[in-house]
């Protein structure tokens, strides 16, 4: 009885037809477009081409982040999309199209179509030994897959052809183009000044009191900088380097000078050590004494490290004087074979720091940030003065001194605190040269600013400098016009038939993606395309798990049918320009 009732419902469904999702040999689909399955192995088809011609990200969260899956779906959609329109507009591609364009070694993958085959001739043994199990399907669908590729890439054509650009577009990309500046610029980071400053515990207290919302937000952003530390100082020191040692059988003129020069190493840093026992503070030594490029500046400070195990990365004599040293204590001169040192520890941790002390830390960092861009600020200030003043741009950044002065410059002067004895950072502002841009590019070198580029426009070329002081992101910026470069019509009349070209494949990328778009939304809507939803969000789901918060939250966008089409795997192309296997 039951083999009849099969039968019976089996003859029903042959005569009447069978349900939209009935019947799928225990495959379950992805999405139904225009009455076909979209399966996992068209997903791994895609996957595997896209990766053919990409160079996909390796890193999981940075997969997740971007939408890998996504875009490869969509890519798929999108394909379906376009052939379908082809069709509808009585176009066709047919089997033998695909034969022809894979004999010819041509793959089309995301509407580009790439060469498969090299300088070598089309071998059917090669392709079926070689291409074609890169892809991970049989052979009559890698053709089907290359036929809609194909009639998808007649219908861009054909959008393409349509396109025009006017008169006034292409005046107006050609005036933006050579419509250029190019500026010299001295930049005075704040950075830079910000090692110049030793906040008071007076100006700690008082930050902390005003920003103390900010600062627990840090605190609770930065909780590994804070937890679960191995055993930690914070280390100051003060570098003598020793003279090289001449060889063997050098001559006597060279061993006496190397032996006054090693003397007097020695004497500089004995000097130090006496300068300290009178009570001279450790920083403002280390900025005058120093000859450590890295930390001098910064007063010696080499911030908060573990002398134990693998040890700071220092001299090793440096770690060994420090391990025997309490806070706030200064070592006797430490000998090495390359340096003399004197090395203090001002403090020690370990374990989880108490949220006071952090604040105070992160107290320092902002401190040091505020009237470090204060130090630039008045730096660049008296620089741009003595620009007025007559001075040239190359006099006043070739000097040793930050603002090129034979006095010291602002830089040199304490601003409140206990800023005691300042000497200007280690290498002052150097004049660069940006190179020409476009009005509305960002600034090579500075980025996006507007307030710069606006002046340096109206600034007339010829001028030593821009009347002003314009700020960036990482300080402050005195600059001039290097170059100025003005569209021309004979200009124009040469660069005419290439930039038309361009212009027209710029816009009608635009035009197919948002038809693409478009088309995939109203056949969505019209039931044409059916995503399964219970399908797609296990294949959108990742290990990572990056789209969720800790308290379930959704952070990045779900997936959404359609929301790439048109976009030719541009997350993905995105990554390939930055490197790919990120």
């Amino acid at each position: 009885m039951w083999i009849f009732l099969g039968v019976l419902a089996l003859g029903f469904g042959l005569s009447f037809g069978l349900p939209s999702d009935a019947i799928t040999c225990g495959v379950e689909p992805i999405a139904k477009t225009y009455g076909e399955n979209l399966l996992d192995e068209d997903y791994q088809y895609q996957y595997q081409a896209i990766s053919l011609v990409l160079p996909l990200p390796k890193d999981a969260k940075f997969q997740e982040t971007m939408g890998l899956k996504q875009e490869v779906l969509d890519a798929i959609v999108e394909r379906r999309v376009l052939a379908k329109v082809g069709e509808r507009m009585g176009l066709a591609a047919v089997k033998e199209d695909a034969e022809e364009a894979t004999s010819l070694g041509h793959v089309i993958v995301l509407g580009n179509t790439y060469d498969w085959l090299g300088d070598g001739a089309f071998n059917y043994t090669m392709f079926k030994q070689r291409h074609l199990p890169r892809f991970l399907v049989t052979e009559p669908k890698y053709l089907e897959y290359q036929r809609q590729e194909l009639l998808a890439r007649t219908v861009r054509d054909l959008i393409a052809g349509a396109v025009t650009v006017s008169e006034a577009e292409l005046r107006a990309e050609y005036e933006g183009r050579q419509n250029q500046l190019s500026l010299r610029y001295a930049r005075y980071e704040t950075a830079r000044f910000a090692d110049l400053v030793d906040p008071s515990e007076g100006e700690l207290t008082k930050y902390v009191e005003g920003h103390k919302d900010e600062l627990v937000k840090q605190f609770e952003a930065q909780g590994t900088r804070f937890t679960k530390l191995p055993k930690q100082l914070r280390l100051r020191f003060i570098q003598v380097h020793k003279p090289e040692p001449p060889a063997e059988d050098a001559d006597k003129p060279t061993k006496a000078a190397y032996e006054a020069a090693l003397k007097a190493a020695r004497l500089k840093i004995d000097t130090a050590a006496a300068r300290l026992a009178d009570g001279e503070e450790f920083r403002a030594l280390a900025r005058t004494v120093s000859d450590d490029a890295m930390t001098a500046s910064r007063g010696g400070d080499y911030g908060w490290a573990s002398v134990e195990g693998t040890g700071t990365g220092l001299d090793p004599a440096i770690d060994r004087a420090a391990a025997e040293l309490k806070a706030g204590t200064v070592s006797p001169v430490v000998e090495s074979e390359e340096a003399f040192y004197l090395v203090r520890v001002d403090g020690v941790r370990e374990g989880d720091v108490p949220q006071e002390e952090a604040l105070r830390e992160l107290a320092e960092d902002g401190v040091m940030r505020e009237r470090g861009k204060e130090l630039a600020r008045l730096a660049a200030a008296e620089a741009l003065q003595a620009l007025k003043d007559g001075k040239k741009l190359t006099e006043l950044f070739k000097s040793p001194d930050a603002l090129g002065m034979v006095e010291p410059g602002i830089d040199a002067l304490p601003v409140g605190g206990e800023v005691g004895s300042v000497k200007e950072p280690a290498k002052g502002p150097e004049l660069r040269v940006t190179g020409l841009f476009a009005r509305e590019r960002p600034i090579p070198g500075l980025g996006m600013n507007p307030e710069l580029t606006k002046a340096a426009w109206a600034a007339d070329p010829k001028a030593e400098f821009i009347d002003g002081v314009f700020e960036t992101d990482d300080g402050l910026v005195i600059a001039a016009v290097e170059k100025k470069e003005t569209a021309t019509e004979e200009g124009l009349a040469a660069a005419r038939a290439g930039l038309y070209r361009e212009l027209v494949a710029r816009k009608a990328g635009r035009v197919t993606a948002r038809f693409a778009f478009n088309t995939c939304l109203a056949d969505k809507a019209r039931g044409d395309i059916v995503p399964h939803d219970a399908k797609i969000k296990r294949l959108m789901t990742y290990e990572t798990k990056e789209a969720v918060d800790e308290d379930g939250n959704q952070v990045l966008k779900p997936y959404v049918m359609c929301d790439r089409v048109g976009n030719r795997g541009g997350m993905l192309r995105a990554s390939a320009m930055m490197g790919g296997a990120r």
